[in-house]
């Protein structure tokens, strides 16, 4: 077993993690392809039907901290908000016993993001507090940042980490959720831009857990050519839920054939007009800083409710951030039986650190689309992990 183990280290050792921003060639992937317009069997009409939302959440920056041999906590999480032009902490202490428990100093915070965090884990505890010192600094030799704050048992929460690499270099990725709800309410999203892995290498760095010192926990392989600690940190996170959860009425949106870029809600689309029946090409969601999340379609979404019955289409789409394109991809599938539309999208190309089942691909979308007399639609739809 002892030369197994030692068999195993040397290899991680030698490992090199390359970090990738993008996963797949963008146009190639998708192609050029064009719905026929044999799917069709009514006249067009001046409108589609959209089954998609996207909503976003804003995170000026954030850190996470891994570290071991602590009884109660394995790991913690910085985030900074920027509101009304002040900088305000927010604190996820994660616990050995599957609870979260989030510190905070401002209830605007948490006010819209509660819901959010629920959705994540429902074991899960609120504390505002008066104070939490903080720092969260880049400078020419890297992270410069520091936390202390006291937890819901009155002990001291502390760390401080500096690192000296001169002409420090940050990347971009689309961040693994290997641990999520087993019935998730959306996709999750996290992008971190402008992101890096602590270097071990002439950093400074100390967790204090209740009066006790605990050890960073290290990679055993390296990122980028470098050894590093699991502590990684972004300065331009975008995140986004995608297709949450929802059943009820859809709401036509209604096209002007002079303008085929419309807006409804807060979706951006790009409509194609395919022999008078209008198809979605792209959808697009902003935060309020102003990234965007993207999402192409090839062959665009079809009109839905002018498909004809025992109508079948196949299809791919690819992610883009900001323009970055192929974040990451996968497939979709639609057709029509009598007055029912199947539809089902599912991720199948992105990016993690390691072999393995990719993340992504656990995640299925599927929705029942209903014609009704008045030929409004209704829908049914939801993710499911598999």
């Amino acid at each position: 077993m002892g030369v197994i183990k030692k068999l195993s280290s040397a290899f991680l050792n030698r490992y090199n993690v390359k970090i990738k921003d993008v996963v797949v060639d963008h146009h190639k992937y998708l192609g050029k392809r064009n719905n026929s317009l044999k799917i069709y069997e009514s006249s067009p009409k001046n409108m589609i039907f959209s089954p998609f939302n996207i909503t976003t959440d804003y995170i000026d920056r954030l850190m996470l901290i891994n570290f071991e041999d602590d009884p109660i906590y394995y790991a913690i999480e910085l985030q900074i908000f920027r509101i009304a032009g002040e900088k305000l902490p927010m604190v996820i202490m994660y616990r050995k016993d599957d609870l979260m428990d989030i510190y905070y100093t401002n209830e605007a915070i948490i006010e819209h993001r509660k819901k959010l965090i629920e959705d994540l884990s429902t074991n899960v505890s609120f504390n505002q507090l008066e104070e939490i010192d903080f720092r969260f600094q880049t400078d020419d030799m890297g992270l410069n940042t520091y936390l202390f704050l006291k937890d819901k048992l009155e002990k001291d929460i502390e760390f401080k980490i500096k690192e000296n690499m001169p002409g420090r270099e940050l990347a971009a990725m689309l961040t693994p959720i290997g641990v999520a709800s087993k019935k998730p309410q959306y996709f999750p999203i996290v992008y971190l831009n402008e992101f890096g892995m602590v270097f071990k290498k002439d950093t400074e760095i100390f967790i204090k857990i209740h009066g006790f010192l605990r050890k960073p926990v290290e990679m055993p392989v390296r990122m980028n050519g470098m050894y590093v600690y699991l502590v990684h940190y972004s300065l331009e996170p975008i995140i986004g839920n995608w297709n949450n959860t929802y059943s009820g009425r859809l709401n036509s949106i209604l096209i002007d054939p002079a303008n085929m870029d419309v807006k409804k809600e807060n979706l951006s689309y790009k409509v194609l007009n395919n022999g008078g029946y209008y198809e979605i090409k792209m959808i697009s969601g902003e935060d309020e800083v102003g990234h965007i999340i993207s999402f192409e379609f090839s062959p665009a979404i079809p009109n839905l409710i002018t498909l004809k019955s025992n109508a079948n289409i196949k299809g791919k789409f690819s992610c883009c951030i900001g323009d970055r394109k192929g974040i990451f991809a996968g497939e979709f599938y639609i057709s029509r039986v009598g007055d029912i539309i199947s539809f089902s999208i599912q991720p199948i190309k992105g990016w993690q650190p390691f072999p393995g089942k990719l993340w992504l691909k656990t995640y299925k979308w599927t929705a029942e689309i209903e014609i009704q007399i008045d030929n409004s639609l209704s829908i049914n739809s939801y993710w499911k992990r598999i």
